[in-house]
C-alpha cells in the first residue's frame, strides 16, 4: 500500500527517519531524533524534550559533496605525501 501523496506537513508530526522529501526535507524543517518529530526552521529547540534539532542531513559534510574520482585523487595525494614524509624521516 503506498502512501498519500498529498499529506499537509505540519509543525510537531512524528516523522520515522527525519523530514520527508516531498515536504521540502531539511530546507523547510528541523527534526528531533529523541520524539521523532519535525518542526519549521525558526524552532531551535524541541518544545517537548528541549534537546538540539538536526537542522541538515547527515551526508552534508564537504566529503560527500566530491565526486569518486575526486576523492580517490585526494587520497592517492595524501598517501604520496605520507610515503615523502616517511622516507624522509628515515633518511
Amino acid at each position: 500500500m503506498t502512501k498519500s501523496m498529498n499529506i499537509e506537513y505540519k509543525a510537531g508530526m512524528k516523522c520515522r527517519c527525519g523530514p520527508p522529501m516531498r515536504a521540502g526535507a531539511y530546507k523547510n524543517w528541523n527534526w528531533c531524533k529523541m520524539c521523532t518529530r519535525i518542526y519549521t526552521k525558526d524552532t531551535q529547540r524541541c518544545p517537548d524534550c528541549r534537546q538540539p534539532l538536526r537542522v541538515k542531513g547527515k551526508n552534508q559534510s564537504p566529503s560527500a559533496k566530491l565526486t569518486r574520482l575526486e576523492r580517490e585523487a585526494k587520497r592517492i595525494a595524501v598517501q604520496a605525501d605520507l610515503i615523502a614524509w616517511q622516507r624522509a624521516k628515515s633518511i
